[in-house]
């Protein structure tokens, strides 16, 4: 959700009400299908080792629009250390975008590589308040600019190895109203787009940026007032688009590269003509059936309802699924509530993490976005304020790290046993013959549990990391198993993750 700075999405129209519970009814939000509700051989938690669902890709943030704040920023270092360093939260992905300001006009070439990006933190031009009426030039530039610097500084110092684009918009001069904001690409560029996210693939990696994935498609069915475009509908405007330019351009020039598509706004079908991810993806794939020739990852945002800030239901992929296509969650944050650093925000995050991981299958869970400077809403992991100096983390920063840092990348999550009603919540994932179990306890006492690991023979203790009201990751005293079984204490409203062994 890129709101340019307008904080607050706009009314759909043709009202259809769906969504399953808000962000504190913790009461109401059950594990999904891949999770038993009840437990066997009067062992409280289960971890089948034998049963294998998705694998993880890994973890990540948007940096996106907001690249020009964080490059101004002083403590952009520490910032940057916070989200993918080993002591912060070892992110392995960045989602960036293919701006519609590279190209403005026919003939351009350049994505401004050349522009000098190491200037002085002194220099005025990071004094600019971009977001202000007056300032959109320079507000391009520190875009561009910014990204690019962020992205080569991370490349450079941390275990990044997926950097994903989207497209807002195409250039304006390829859209129907002229426009960066709404409008739709006419067919007759539908090529030369093509060959332009191609350019871009190429451009990026001559500076060591090879993207991992491009989606041509920001939420493709939200005519917003920022950066947008319509691609309506997907069947046969996006669909058409990657199976017959998009997907044979990059087949022949990035076979590399994947084609992420999707990217609705909410996860589920939601309101009148705009419907979720799950419809959208699945559609495309129906009447596109050529499309899974191509490296491809469905994908979809995890937005509340924007009248009734709920959220829609958090389900599986099926279509893609059925086609072992990879679903990635590339978007998801709170732009409605006021800012919160609690603690009952961070385990409403970390309830709607597991959700999507165990009910939805996602194989990666990409915030939005990394840090910005909005005190007001809960878009952004990090605060960075635009005096250019402070900066803070908060709860949902420290529980989106209970996953983050103690699930290695390339492992599969596995299925996990356990009574949903007791008000905690288990995932359990394996690498190699190593393991975490991710808990999270939303009651207000703390829970005792028996957690079996299944099918297997584990090897010594594990060692849990804490993340309540007053540890961040704190370390605990290792737990030695009994029979393949740790007995393990979740403090009150806490989430604790565990790593261990197997032979």
């Amino acid at each position: 959700m890129k709101t340019r700075r307008n904080l607050t999405l706009g009314l759909f129209a043709c009202l259809f009400l769906l969504g399953s519970c808000t962000d504190n009814e913790f009461a109401d939000q059950k594990a999904g299908s891949s999770i038993a509700t009840k437990a066997v051989a009067n062992t409280d938690v289960v971890l089948h080792w034998d049963k294998e669902e998705q694998n993880i890709d890994g973890f990540g943030v948007a940096q996106a629009g907001w690249a020009d704040y964080l490059y101004a920023h002083r403590k952009r270092d520490t910032v940057l250390d916070l989200m993918f360093g080993k002591d912060g939260l070892h992110l392995n992905i960045l989602r960036g975008e293919v701006y519609s300001h590279y190209w403005k006009k026919e003939g351009d070439t350049s994505f401004y590589l050349d522009e000098e990006i190491d200037m002085p933190l002194d220099d005025p031009f990071f004094d600019i308040d971009y977001s202000a009426d007056g300032n959109e030039a320079a507000e391009e530039m520190a875009q561009r600019k910014g990204q690019l610097w962020i992205n080569q500084r991370v490349k450079a110092l941390y275990d990044v190895d997926k950097f994903v684009y989207s497209v807002w918009s195409p250039p304006a001069y390829m859209k129907s109203n002229g426009s960066d904001s709404k409008g739709n690409l006419k067919s007759a560029y539908y090529q030369e787009y093509a060959d332009y996210l191609s350019a871009f693939c190429d451009a990026y990696g001559s500076v060591g940026l090879k993207p991992y994935a491009i989606s041509p498609a920001n939420e493709p069915e939200y005519a917003a007032s920022w950066s947008s475009c319509l691609w309506l509908p997907g069947t046969t405007t996006l669909g058409r688009f990657i199976v017959n330019n998009m997907g044979p351009t990059f087949a022949s020039k990035q076979p590399d590269v994947k084609i992420i598509f999707g990217e609705n706004a909410q996860w589920t079908g939601i309101l009148g003509f705009i419907m979720g991810s799950k419809n959208y993806v699945r559609d495309i794939l129906n009447l596109n059936t050529r499309i899974t020739n191509y490296p491809i990852i469905a994908a979809g945002h995890g937005y509340v309802d924007p009248v009734t800030k709920k959220d829609p239901a958090i389900e599986p992929f099926t279509k893609a699924e059925s086609k072992n296509v990879p679903v990635w969650l590339t978007e998801i944050s709170d732009p409605h509530n006021s800012y919160s650093t609690s603690i009952e925000d961070g385990l409403n995050w970390a309830v709607k993490f597991h959700r999507y991981l165990c009910e939805a299958n996602v194989s990666s869970i990409i915030w939005w976005a990394g840090a910005l400077p909005d005190s007001g809403t809960n878009e952004g992991l990090i605060y960075i304020a635009k005096n250019r100096t402070d900066y803070e983390t908060g709860k949902r920063y420290e529980t989106f790290g209970n996953f983050t840092r103690y699930i290695p990348v390339g492992s599969r999550r596995i299925s996990a046993e356990y009574n949903t009603d007791q008000g905690y919540m288990v995932s359990g994932y394996k690498n190699g013959n190593s393991f975490t179990a991710v808990a999270i306890n939303t009651n207000d006492t703390e829970k005792t549990l028996d957690l079996l690991i299944n099918n297997t023979q584990t090897t010594g203790p594990i060692v849990g990391h804490l993340t309540d009201a007053t540890h961040k990751w704190a370390t605990l005293d290792t737990i030695q198993p009994v029979n393949n079984t740790y007995v393990v204490t979740l403090p009150a409203k806490s989430v604790v993750t565990f790593t261990g062994n197997v032979e």
